[in-house]
Order: C-alpha cells, then structure tokens, then sequence
C-alpha cells in the first residue's frame, strides 16, 4: 500500500495540471500525515511529535526542494552555474576537482542530487537509523536518467496513447512515479 500511494502521490505532487484539483499546500498536508503516521512507532504523544517533525522535514527537504535541470541526469549540454546555485554548489566543485569530473553534468548530477537527497533525509537517518535511507540518498539521478535512456530508446514513448492518458509520456513523469515507488518502498520497510 506505501508503494502505491507515494507512486501516485509524488506523480501528483509534480504534475501540474492535477493542482486545479488538489492545491499544492493540501497534497504536502496529506503528504505530511501519512509520512508521520508511517513513521510513529508507537502511540506516544513524544513519538508522534517526532515523527511528525521528521515528515515535515522530509515533505519539505526531500520533496519540495527545487532541482531545476538538474533532474536531466546530465543530458542537457547547456546548463551552467545558475542551475546548481544553491549552498553546496562548492563542495560539489571541490568533489568534482578531486575527482577530475567535468562540472554540470553526469556525476556531478548525481553527486549534487545525493547531497540534495542527503539533507532531505539527514534527520530520519539519525532519528530511525536503517540502512534503507541510503537507497533514497543515491537513487535520483539512475531513475531519471534510466528514464531518459528509456525515452530515447523508445522515442513513440512521447506519443502513446495509454502514457499519454497517465500523463506518463515525459521522462520525468515516469521518474516521478518510480522514486516515489522507491520512496515508499523504504518507508514501508523501515
């Protein structure tokens, strides 16, 4: 049932046209009292408050933080510095030197978006240790970027019909069902 629902919740968190339906603001809210929910342990007042801090940190952290074209998974020959401004831009730079990476695309993609990750997740990993956070803190960037592959493999992906009906004919749409899949994968088995 998590795997359902954060599929479809984050496929409609990141679609547009669904907000005439359902405001931005009611699907975090929704977001945020199912998160905690699945986070509580047991039925403690103080277990319940840290839950639900750890999902309003996620919903906010994981979920809302903007990552521009960085979800491209490095196919986009363009991007520059203005796309990666946020404060960990120069410990990506650092990395990227350390490791003779070519800036603003690639791995650096996917080291920005595991940092970006990272953050999102840092208080669940400390408050509900379990190795399963990783997966969460790494799989961005494969998704999208699988999704991508999959899109220029099979380029009548754009055009079909049935995807088009489940808004899942862009890469990006169909990334944004599989890692909350993922997503909800992980909660499910903490």
């Amino acid at each position: 049932m998590s795997i359902i629902f954060w599929s479809l919740w984050r496929r409609l968190y990141g679609e547009g046209c669904f907000k005439k339906y359902l405001s931005r603001t009611l699907q975090t809210i929704i977001a945020i009292i199912v998160l905690s929910l699945q986070l509580t342990i047991n039925n403690s007042w103080q277990q319940t408050l840290i839950a639900l801090g750890v999902a309003i940190w996620i919903i906010i952290q994981y979920w809302s933080r903007a990552v521009g074209e960085i979800i491209d998974a490095g196919l986009n020959p363009t991007q520059g510095r203005k796309e990666y401004d946020r404060w960990f831009r120069p410990i990506c730079n650092w990395i990227a030197k350390l490791l003779h990476i070519c800036k603003y695309q690639g791995a650096y993609d996917w080291i920005y978006s595991s940092m970006r990750n990272f953050i999102g997740l840092f208080p669940a990993m400390i408050i509900y240790p379990a190795w399963q956070w990783w997966i969460l803190v790494f799989c961005m960037y494969p998704i999208y970027l699988s999704c991508f592959k999959f899109f220029k493999a099979f380029p009548n992906s754009w055009e079909n019909k049935l995807m088009q009906n489940l808004t899942l004919n862009e890469p990006k749409n169909l990334a944004e069902l599989i890692h909350g899949g993922i997503f909800g994968l992980v909660v499910g088995t903490l």
